[in-house]
């Protein structure tokens, strides 16, 4: 299982971030898809990131949220990022270590790696087998490749209907947002940054979805509306909505 420590909350420049982020870190006000959303990547991941299914956020000594991978997706820089999903309360990984003094002691790393019962599962060729390591029994991944080349033809025939079907997913927008309105809920504290930032006013509440959640409600500060790469996309793209707005 994947194991990253994460610092307080801090702001960073979102031209210089390879996925347009303004803020990364931890504050106990982010709820969990405000910590997801800045966390799951920069990362130096290595050979044994591609093997895991979980990963464990951690702050202070305490397992913060608990996700579980899609992939591991480049990003500029050379480092990585995590497409998946943050879990919740009666998932085992989660009732497992989440509010719980994080697993491994505190290194220079922030990234580090540890066996857990916890990250079994079958093996990815349909067999049924149990893995705690990878996707796959050993062999058994070339297996499932062949049998799958062997259901569109020979190998030359595979790769001509992969070359016409595939198409790289953009990644420019990290999340999809769909409406953006004047700050009239409850919340007091940036949803984005958390309380750490004293963000001061809030003057916008947005509704979006990502790879954590498909419904969030955030109210957010002027400064996130102002630089945060997904609003401005926003913007772009509804013009006269963002003119009602007034910022």
């Amino acid at each position: 299982m994947i194991h990253i420590t994460l610092g307080k909350m801090r702001y960073i420049k979102p031209d210089q971030d390879g996925l347009g982020r303004d803020h990364v870190g931890w504050d106990p006000h982010m709820d969990d898809a405000a910590l997801f959303r800045a966390n799951r990547g920069c990362w130096v991941l290595g050979e044994r990131a591609d093997r895991e299914q979980y990963a464990l956020l951690s702050a202070e000594g305490t397992v913060r949220q608990a996700i579980e991978i899609d992939r591991l997706v480049q990003v500029p820089g050379g480092r990585r990022a995590i497409e998946g999903r943050y879990l919740e309360a009666g998932h085992p990984v989660y009732d497992a270590y989440v509010g719980k003094p994080q697993p491994i002691a505190p290194v220079r790393n922030p990234v580090t790696y540890f066996d857990s019962p916890h990250a079994a599962r079958t093996c990815g060729c349909g067999c049924g087998a149990p893995v705690t390591l990878g996707w796959f029994l050993t062999g058994h991944d070339q297996k499932a490749l062949h049998d799958r080349v062997a259901k569109v033809g020979t190998v030359h025939q595979f790769i001509d209907w992969f070359d016409r079907t595939y198409v790289e997913e953009p990644r420019a927008m990290a999340s999809r947002i769909t409406t953006i309105a004047r700050h009239t809920n409850a919340r007091t504290v940036c949803s984005a940054h958390g309380a750490a930032a004293e963000c001061g006013a809030l003057v916008a509440d947005v509704v979006l979805e990502d790879a954590g959640s498909n419904h969030i409600e955030w109210a957010v500060c002027e400064r996130w509306f102002r630089d945060n790469r997904d609003a401005a996309t926003w913007r772009s793209r509804n013009p006269e909505e963002a003119a009602l707005l007034g910022l």
